[in-house]
């Protein structure tokens, strides 16, 4: 079922991420490197404040849903006042401080974040809420629908010369075309009603310590892009940015594919078959998350010239590849510590401890960005950014074993390190071969998923060759 997930889920999310791959080589052609950092600047600050104000939420209906699906529409009233509760006093507060903002250029920028924030926090929930029912169509369709209409309605009016408005605009009408078009009808009959009071007690006993805990996690992602505007200038956030999305979304994506097959799965089998079920289901997950941490965070480095001259424009192209293999390597470290070692707290509701984690991974990273950057610019950023996961995962690892029996890591990381050297040392000995830059991308992205794929074939990972044997006997 895992693997059969996945693969829906592949598409479902693995499509809007190539639209992405385009809108970053769209936006990085037709903005300045300046107006690219605004637009940068503007994703930072809108998704602190989703992760303060509505993340929360989010966790909560996946985490609770399938417990709920008896009372579906109650269960999703709560989940709609909640929403409606927070996001009225937080426009407010949201359109107060863009019309007091004394620079025009950035008063405007302000008041188009807000409306970014509350569209981009209620798509957000409506894909969560496809998740936790194991729709995987249905998210498609939103994902999908969303990244067309951002691309083609930002790329236009870039084209047409609105600088950074223009993408943030693209935002806000996808995130509202899509939920028409595809998310509206499955909140038929739900009408808003605060849950009672043990509920929501609860659910913020479960939600709260997340929401710190993530808000210090985008301290380790977003706060960067502040610091180097504060300590350089916006330009640098551009070029910054261009890069650390390439490597670190890219590679972000494939984990989070695989956790939203994985992690209703988790949720299932501990509610169905208690801690021992859950245990093996995570025992397959884990392995999998591995693997495609290590392996593909190798090819991806493997591959970086290539990637980096095809997607990303000439302005900011060198910037990009002295980063590229440390924001890489960041990604496959915070995306098993959020997709495998984190997963004990939440199973195991004890998220309070995740505070601690983002604390400690928050706190260094303010520090060395700020001893990096003045000496080391964007570069000390991102050795910056792969140190904080680093401290954050260990401490994630060692806390999440009091809280819940989490499968042995040893398998884990060795079939992962055996995978990924080879694929990421057969896709860059492939790649060299070619002087052409689309010759070497795919040579070496060919050669590196057969040998990646072989690999987790001979190694069984999460039993696939087990599966695929009884199936084929059978």
């Amino acid at each position: 079922m895992l693997l059969r997930h996945t693969l829906y889920y592949f598409t479902a999310r693995g499509l809007p991420g190539l639209v992405n791959f385009a809108a970053l080589a769209v936006f990085t052609r037709l903005l300045a490197p300046e107006e690219f950092g605004r637009y940068a600047l503007v994703l930072a600050g809108v998704g602190l404040a989703n992760v303060i104000f509505f993340q929360w939420l989010r966790l909560v209906l996946a985490r609770f849903y399938q417990a709920n699906r008896s009372c579906r529409e109650q269960y999703l009233g709560g989940i709609f006042a909640l929403f409606l509760s927070v996001a009225v006093p937080v426009t407010g507060a949201g359109l107060v401080l863009a019309l007091a903002w004394p620079d025009p250029l950035w008063q405007g920028l302000l008041l188009l974040s807000v409306a970014l924030l509350l569209t981009q926090a209620w798509f957000e929930l409506n894909l969560s809420l496809a998740q936790a029912s194991i729709e995987p169509v249905r998210y498609g369709k939103l994902s999908g629908t969303k990244a067309v209409v951002a691309i083609t309605l930002g790329g236009s009016l870039a084209w047409l010369g609105l600088g950074a408005t223009a993408p943030v605009v693209g935002l806000v009408a996808a995130h509202l075309i899509s939920f028409l078009a595809f998310g509206w009808f499955a909140w038929r009959g739900v009408k808003p009603a605060l849950p009672g009071s043990d509920t929501l007690k609860s659910q913020l006993g479960y939600g709260l310590p997340l929401t710190v805990t993530f808000a210090l996690s985008w301290v380790v992602s977003g706060s960067d892009r502040l610091l180097i505007a504060w300590l350089l200038d916006e330009r640098s956030v551009g070029v910054y940015a261009a890069g650390y999305d390439l490597a670190f979304q890219t590679l972000m994506l494939v984990l989070t594919i695989i956790n939203t097959a994985a992690f209703p799965l988790a949720v299932k089998a501990l509610e169905r078959g208690g801690g021992p079920a859950a245990k093996r289901q995570l025992g397959e997950n884990g392995q999998l998350i591995f693997v495609a941490a290590i392996a593909g965070g190798s090819g991806f480095v493997a591959l970086a010239p290539q990637v980096v001259e095809i997607v990303i424009g000439a302005e900011f192209r060198s910037a990009a590849l002295a980063i590229f293999p440390w924001v890489v390597f960041a990604g496959a470290i915070a995306g098993i510590k959020a997709f495998h070692f984190d997963l004990a707290f939440q199973l195991g509701v004890a998220s309070r401890w995740l505070v601690l984690t983002g604390a400690a991974a928050a706190l260094s990273n303010l520090a060395l960005n700020m001893l990096l950057i003045p000496g080391f610019g964007i570069i000390g950023a991102a050795w910056a950014t792969l140190a904080a996961f680093v401290i954050s995962a260990l401490l994630s690892a060692v806390l999440g074993l009091r809280v819940f029996d989490m499968p042995p890591l040893g398998p884990m990381i060795g079939r992962a390190l055996v995978i990924g050297g080879f694929s990421g040392g057969v896709a860059w000995l492939a790649a060299g071969q070619f002087t052409s830059v689309w010759s070497g991308l795919v040579s070496g992205l060919l050669a590196g998923t057969i040998v990646g794929l072989a690999a987790c074939w001979l190694l069984n990972v999460a039993g696939v060759r087990a599966r695929l044997q009884q199936r084929f006997s059978g």
